[in-house]
């Protein structure tokens, strides 16, 4: 009797470890894995696209024109100005045109990687990308249910973004880019996201991962 009650015993235990490292459980250490997995992929986030050097000139304003200025502030950008003729609109005459070019810095050079997209016309694009997303937490998820064919639970995390440059905490910097501050903020007020996880013949990987 005695026998069988340690047969039983060891029996439920080896049947324990084999559930909790089943990849393919609903489980919260598979999405913790799953969501990291993202992450990973998501950083270093490139939040400046575009190419060097580039011009802007005195008629164009807009918030990419705050974005270069905040990057020659902060040093990653070098700024030349040089003045041009122009025709008017219909040849009549014409007017002078200061034209502003930006180019990379020696600084500049190390957070900038050459190749990270291509635009809508097929151009490859490179881009200002830093940081590192580490998963704090699982909030909550819920049951896996089966939608389009695929089974999939939602996920409530928690993330913060580390390894950043100082020159991210820039005020003029935080204000070009919309997602740059939540991003240096997280240390102090971790960043939320909702997102679905969906189960494959290997196991759980994020929505954005997952290809049919």
């Amino acid at each position: 009797m005695e026998s069988s009650l340690r047969y039983l015993a060891i029996l439920i235990a080896l049947l324990s470890v084999a559930g909790c490292s089943d990849p393919k459980a609903a489980s919260e250490k598979n999405f913790k894995v799953a969501v990291q997995n993202y992450l990973n992929t998501a950083y270093p986030r490139c939040y400046v696209v575009r190419n060097f050097p580039t011009d802007k000139d005195e008629w164009n304003f807009n918030r990419a024109n705050d974005t270069l200025e905040a990057l020659a502030k902060s040093g990653l950008l070098s700024k030349k100005e040089t003045k041009e003729e122009q025709k008017n609109m219909f040849g009549q005459g014409t007017h002078t045109v200061t034209k502003l070019t930006y180019d990379l810095t020696a600084e500049g050079k190390k957070y900038y990687k050459p190749g990270v997209t291509k635009n809508l016309r097929g151009d490859t694009m490179g881009g200002f990308c830093v940081g590192k997303a580490n998963l704090k937490s699982i909030a909550q998820f819920s049951e896996p249910a089966d939608m389009m064919g695929l089974k999939v639970s939602r996920v409530n995390y928690d993330y913060v973004v580390t390894d950043l440059p100082a020159w991210t905490s820039a005020p003029d910097m935080q204000q070009a880019l919309g997602e740059l501050k939540a991003d240096v903020d997280s240390k102090l007020t971790p960043r939320k996201a909702a997102e679905a996880v969906v189960l494959t013949n290997t196991g759980w990987v994020h929505e954005k991962l997952f290809s049919r």
